[in-house]
């Protein structure tokens, strides 16, 4: 298993997502497309696809993670892609943000299970939880909400859905949200927002209140955690990254960060992300570099027991290929982006264009396997009404006597039919 970045920038040519190897910085791989929509770049299944939007275009293409070319399928959406998130687990859904609104796509149909639209501008960040049940939204407006994939599935199924309303609102921030990260232990862990309005804001996600304010001097561009959530990595404009060591937790409130932090980056931090081992953390900015760093703990003073961490760079891994727009790293096998010709499940399906209509009305197709007629082994013992049946008795025709002998008959011949299709039924899920 190696550390996988996937790394996509302005001005890269046709290599819209590119991979590097972490440990030894050597590019792993490239995928053709257009250039990528700022944090839109997603996962799908377990090392499966790719997905991401299209930057100024409402559309979205796909990749299997073995295969240098696009899908050729279209996957068109109603507008222009802010944001975008894929649930981790199966049932994969597909979280699109465009302006203000929240589209959910169950990805293995394409179908649309419901629309969000609480935010009043734009979304700029969307994440699920581990567990692939709840997504977090911040937007342009500050708020931050995290919203339940079951409320849209209920909506989904009711004739006249309701309006779907958050799970939480968390709170607001007064300006412009630029980053959200939940933590391992999902909805029993803490979510992080961070904003353009200096703070960054720690929720207890069981209970959906605020814990901690992180106050910065700089505006703040990105944010990240260990997997523990024990240590906050916040990236400023000002190209510096802070390091805030929650435990031992501090008392809850705000808590004044320095701006004592690494200098990393000449511009803004647009990305930071952590390796699973906790022990490098990759960082990507305006200024077109990524770059890998290690985590150092200096002590304070010579007495003192308290330390402060630091981040050292080890290498560079990619420069000079315009603006960082999304950033993502991966745990995985070499050979899974290497193989071509490796078997990959395709998860993702083209998308539904009908946002309005009912579930309920649509038609549903059941493939059935052909019988026979001779297997049923059905002796027809019918006799016809109105005179029309060879069978039928001339003089008796209305008679009480030939019609309740008709319905003995049809009740026989509906009896057998009902046991042949038992018998058959219970054998197909035993071979199955």
């Amino acid at each position: 298993m190696i550390d996988d970045v996937f790394v996509t920038s302005l001005n890269s040519g046709t290599d819209c997502v590119q991979v590097y190897d972490i440990a030894t910085g050597a590019q792993l791989k490239s995928y053709r497309g257009y250039p990528a929509a700022p944090s839109t770049l997603a996962l799908v299944g377990t090392s499966c696809q790719l997905v991401c939007g299209q930057r100024n275009k409402s559309l979205l293409q796909a990749w299997n993670i073995n295969r240098h070319d696009t899908l050729q399928m279209r996957l068109i959406v109603p507008g222009k892609v802010n944001a975008l998130a894929v649930s981790p687990r199966a049932p994969y859904y597909c979280v699109v943000a465009i302006s203000e609104k929240i589209y959910v796509y169950k990805m293995s149909c394409g179908g649309v299970s419901g629309v969000g639209d609480r935010h009043y501008q734009s979304v700029t960040h969307l994440t699920f939880t581990p567990c692939g049940n709840y997504f977090a939204s911040g937007g342009a407006d500050g708020f931050v909400y995290v919203w339940s994939l079951a409320a849209f599935n209920d909506a989904l199924h009711k004739t006249h859905p309701p309006h779907i309303s958050p799970h939480y609102t968390l709170g607001q921030h007064s300006d412009k949200v630029t980053g959200i990260m939940i933590t391992s232990g999902g909805m029993k862990g803490t979510l992080v927002s961070c904003s353009l309005d200096h703070t960054a804001r720690v929720y207890d996600l069981a209970t959906g209140r605020q814990v901690y304010s992180l106050i910065t001097p700089s505006p703040l561009t990105a944010v990240t955690t260990n997997t523990l959530g024990s240590q906050v990595l916040l990236g400023s404009s000002s190209g510096r990254i802070n390091v805030v060591n929650l435990l031992p937790p501090p008392t809850p409130g705000d808590i004044l960060v320095g701006d004592a932090g690494s200098s990393c980056h000449e511009k803004a931090v647009t990305h930071i992300a952590v390796t699973a081992s906790g022990n490098r953390v990759v960082t990507g900015s305006d200024d077109g570099e990524v770059k890998v760093w290690t985590v150092t703990s200096t002590s304070l003073g010579t007495n003192d027991t308290i330390t402060t961490p630091h981040l050292a760079i080890q290498r560079t891994i990619h420069t000079a290929r315009g603006t960082i727009t999304n950033l993502c790293v991966l745990r995985m096998e070499r050979e899974v982006v290497d193989d071509v010709d490796l078997d990959i499940r395709e998860i993702i399906r083209p998308l539904s264009q009908d946002y309005t209509s009912s579930p309920l009305n649509a038609s549903v197709t059941v493939h059935t396997k052909p019988r026979t007629s001779s297997a049923l082994n059905i002796t027809p013992q019918y006799t016809s009404v109105g005179g029309v049946g060879k069978h039928n008795t001339k003089g008796a025709r209305n008679s009480n006597e030939d019609l309740l002998s008709q319905i003995c008959q049809l009740q026989t011949a509906n009896s057998q039919l009902c046991k042949f299709a038992i018998k058959h039924i219970l054998k197909d899920d035993v071979n199955d």
